[in-house]
């Protein structure tokens, strides 16, 4: 198989893997895609809703019917990897979800706590979940650490269509805290390949703000807690904007029509202390849509995720709707 992918590569053509092939894509591979490493593939066990396995020394929870295993490679001198969250068995073709860690996490973490495995099997997609260098991520060019995440994140899509065969024009970004940042910051950098983009408890840094100029505005989508004590709803954050000037910015940048914005309230379902509101405009010149759910009391979380740090820390994680399934009917209705 790896004398496949070489030759397909050195081709020009990108082999498309179904699902049994798949489950072998293991060990070393070098070609012109580039060198990677690709660990066992951990499967989730058939008997209980969950399994809890170990990627990288870190503790997994897999649902049953997905499969997890990484990949690592050498990017501008630093080894770097991500997880991969696939169903099981394989689907070829499928859309790649990328959700990226905020600062201090893992890829292992961010998927326990999105619960994105649920997504996985529901919906057939890939969740892929980058990792930082030293868990953080250079999302902000007007305060760069001089970390091509950019990049790495250009060579991941590689990696993704060229060996794994996933859709080219179903590639979303999302993220948590600086990994919404960061998956913005691809939505201004690589409107070329990111079909949208997704931002949880994230606005927009000044310094992307004047920076961002997508060749393609992709549609956006954010999801902020007027209780965030971290990216506070209203700013405050120096070098941060409001989550309200986030959604003005986009609106300006897809050229929408202001006065076209729906406003709608999502039903109250959980005893939770959090409501939500959504902004909808589809009046945009560039076709696209910008959305920005108001999640009232609603903390530095993940909407229907799990409470990952005390209230007393970070806030409240609303339960009255699950953030994976509004991303997902999202990204579904946005293809390149």
């Amino acid at each position: 198989m790896r004398m496949l992918m070489l030759l397909a590569a050195l081709l020009g053509t990108a082999p498309a893997f179904a699902a049994t092939t798949v489950s072998n894509f293991v060990g070393a591979y070098t070609g012109p895609i580039g060198d990677l490493t690709v660990s066992d593939t951990k499967k989730a066990g058939k008997l209980f809703a969950n399994t809890v396995v170990t990627m990288n020394g870190r503790l997994l929870t897999l649902p049953r019917g997905t499969a997890a295993f990484d990949i690592s490679f050498v990017h501008d001198g630093t080894t770097r990897r991500f997880l991969v969250v696939r169903p099981e068995p394989a689907t070829a073709g499928a859309a790649a979800f990328l959700v990226l860690h905020g600062n201090g996490g893992t890829p292992e973490a961010q998927s326990n706590l999105t619960i994105i495995g649920e997504g996985v099997v529901a919906s057939g997609y890939w969740a892929i979940l980058p990792e930082g260098v030293n868990s953080s991520w250079n999302d902000d060019p007007g305060n760069s650490t001089g970390v091509d995440d950019v990049g790495f994140h250009a060579k991941i899509i590689d990696i993704l269509t060229g060996y794994l065969g996933l859709d080219a024009n179903r590639l979303y970004a999302s993220g948590l805290s600086s990994g919404a940042f960061m998956a913005e910051r691809l939505g201004c950098e690589l409107s070329d390949r990111i079909a949208a983009v997704a931002l949880v408890a994230g606005t927009i840094s000044k310094g992307l703000s004047l920076a961002c100029a997508p060749a393609t505005p992709r549609p956006i989508l954010f999801i902020d807690g007027t209780a965030d004590p971290i990216v506070p709803y209203a700013g405050g954050r120096v070098g941060v904007l409001s989550a309200p000037d986030a959604y003005a910015f986009w609106l300006s940048r897809h050229n929408c029509t202001a006065s076209a914005t729906i406003t709608t309230a999502m039903p109250d379902t959980a005893a939770d202390g959090t409501t939500t509101s959504v902004q909808t405009n589809t009046g945009c010149g560039s076709g696209g849509e910008v959305r920005l759910y108001t999640v009232s009391n609603g903390g530095h979380t993940w909407p229907g995720g799990r409470q990952y740090l005390s209230e007393s820390l970070i806030g409240k994680t609303s339960q009255d709707f699950k953030a994976n399934t509004e991303l997902w009917n999202f990204f579904s209705a946005h293809p390149r």
